[in-house]
């Protein structure tokens, strides 16, 4: 009995009666030491025994080994004449909760695994750890679970989150002092935020973005606590009004990439970022820079991918004059995407862009061979252009992990740089479809809004030389760009380095300027100035 309740300490209120292995399971045979039992229903003790019967139970693994135990549980009449429970069995609580087949001990390490792992992965650890379990088990014992109950946070974060994004958006609470999540809501409405705010009071400061329903639910829910426009939304807000302003210029992101002949531009308005910090790249003369060739037409899709991405294309190109000309007739951009099926964004994209909007040219992604280009460029020089011998070289001597099919690939887009065959020298013999001998035609440079807008709100010392580059024709061909690149960037080291001592004057200034997304962006941080203000000193 003492290596008994050494191994099992928490059945002190069982006999343990007999210990076996079976199947490589262990198995354990308990007995109730209890005299009596308390009524659920009554709470009264009864000592009269009805009968008895055996419960089984899955408890945590022993070295490696599933736990069976085998109770003897009791069953008592309720001697209470007023109880309506005629027979109840007794309660076994510190063990497992009544009609359940695992013990709480096992309930709760499945349950950590579900929350760490989820379903499938979390089912897969406990086969492994001797605890075997269902996915949905698993899933179904989150879900049972109830949540932590927290203290009302004295900081209060709130945001939106996207239960279906685009369509079904709800409100999530965050303590950010703890920083972690308080609670969920369904929706993102005033009236929610409100009645929560009133059902916890005592939050001091409540952290939040821009949007109307979350400043009038604060400040009906509740008014003393000081409101702040939180640092990540205001340079999201940045981040979208030089999009939208770009949108516009589709002409000058053409024309950033493609600038035939550089030209000195206009001295810009002088706006200083820091005192004795030059004035942001814009300001550099476009005369030292190199000139950039015309991108090249668009070749004929050669593959079924290109052919679809063409079609694609086309049609957007046949909606954008359809889109423009209901826009001229007075037709709201909702009635606009409604008629034509199109979405929100979409339509306004088109209805505000000078120019049809290409998309943006993909950026290359990384590829298992990047590190031995120089090797393959190096043996296609050499007249080497077998892709079976290269990839056994790839692989045997420089220990390249990747496929023969990656490699073939390359080699068949890049044959062109081997030297042309001597006219005596016999052509290799090849099945299959001949190798193209021509360099392939890159396909034309476009530049996105979106992209775009990511670099001008960037730090200017982070940007490379072709990036700079980009961002000096763009304000070249575009000064409204170029003035707005400016005091955005004033606007973002405001709220970087946490002061807003020239907020005020920069908010004459951006209303001064003749840009409609600057106005417009700078008469909601007026309207939210209390917020906006208090921003750069919330910083947890």
């Amino acid at each position: 009995m003492l290596l008994a309740d050494l191994l099992f300490p928490w059945l002190s209120s069982f006999d343990l009666n007999e210990i076996g292995v079976l199947d490589d399971s262990l198995s354990l045979q308990l007995t109730a030491t209890p005299t009596e039992a308390a009524c659920p229903c009554c709470a009264q003790a009864s000592l009269g025994v009805h009968s008895r019967y055996q419960r089984r139970l899955v408890d945590l693994p022993c070295a490696g080994l599933p736990v069976a135990l085998h109770l003897a549980v009791r069953k008592f009449f309720c001697r209470n004449p007023a109880c309506p429970q005629v027979v109840f069995s007794e309660r076994i609580g510190e063990v497992a909760a009544p009609y359940a087949r695992r013990t709480l001990r096992l309930r709760q390490e499945q349950a950590s695994l579900g929350f760490d792992l989820g379903g499938e992965a979390g089912a897969r650890t406990a086969q492994r750890q001797g605890m075997p379990v269902s996915a949905d088990t698993l899933l179904r014992l989150i879900r049972q679970t109830p949540p932590p109950a927290y203290a009302t946070p004295r900081v209060l974060g709130v945001d939106d989150w996207a239960l279906r994004k685009g369509q079904v958006y709800g409100t999530i609470l965050v303590d950010l002092e703890q920083h972690q999540p308080v609670d969920l809501r369904s929706d993102r409405s005033a009236t929610t935020l409100e009645q929560w705010l009133k059902a916890h009071p005592g939050v001091e400061v409540i952290s939040r973005d821009r949007a109307n329903d979350y400043a009038e639910g604060a400040s009906r829910g509740a008014p003393s606590a000081v409101q702040v426009a939180d640092r990540f939304h205001l340079l999201q807000n940045v981040r979208e009004m030089l999009q939208r302003l770009l949108e516009r210029h589709q002409a000058a992101l053409r024309a950033a990439t493609a600038v035939p002949t550089p030209v000195v531009p206009t001295a810009p308005t002088s706006v200083v970022l820091k005192p004795g910090e030059p004035a942001v790249l814009f300001n550099q003369s476009l005369a030292s820079l190199p000139p950039c060739e015309e991108p090249p037409v668009a070749p004929t899709p050669r593959t079924k991918t290109a052919a679809q991405q063409a079609a694609r294309r086309q049609r957007r190109i046949e909606r954008y004059p359809t889109v423009r000309n209901l826009a001229a007739s007075g037709l709201s951009l909702r009635q606009i995407a409604q008629q034509l099926a199109l979405s929100y964004r979409t339509v306004r994209k088109f209805a505000c862009a000078d120019q049809f909007p290409e998309q943006a040219t993909r950026r290359s992604i990384a590829s298992k061979l990047d590190p031995f280009l120089p090797v393959l460029r190096q043996a296609l020089a050499a007249g080497q252009d077998n892709a079976m011998q290269l990839w056994r070289h790839l692989r045997d001597d420089l220990g390249d992990t990747g496929s023969r099919a990656l490699v073939s690939r390359w080699v068949a887009h890049h044959r062109h740089l081997c030297p042309p065959p001597s006219p005596d020298q016999p052509r290799p013999t090849r099945r299959g479809k001949p190798p193209t001998t021509t360099p392939p035609t890159p396909a034309p440079q476009r530049l996105s809004a979106r992209q775009a807008a990511w670099l001008l709100v960037r730090p200017p010392e982070t940007l490379d030389e072709q990036e700079r580059q980009l961002l000096a024709r763009l304000g070249h061909v575009a000064p409204e760009v170029q003035t707005a690149y400016m005091l955005a960037q004033v606007f973002i080291r405001m709220v970087r380095h946490r002061t807003n001592a020239n907020f005020e004057d920069w908010l004459a200034r951006s209303e001064a300027t003749a840009i409609p997304e600057l106005q417009a962006f700078a008469a909601g941080l007026r309207r939210d100035k209390s917020a906006v203000g208090a921003a750069p000193y919330l910083a947890l």
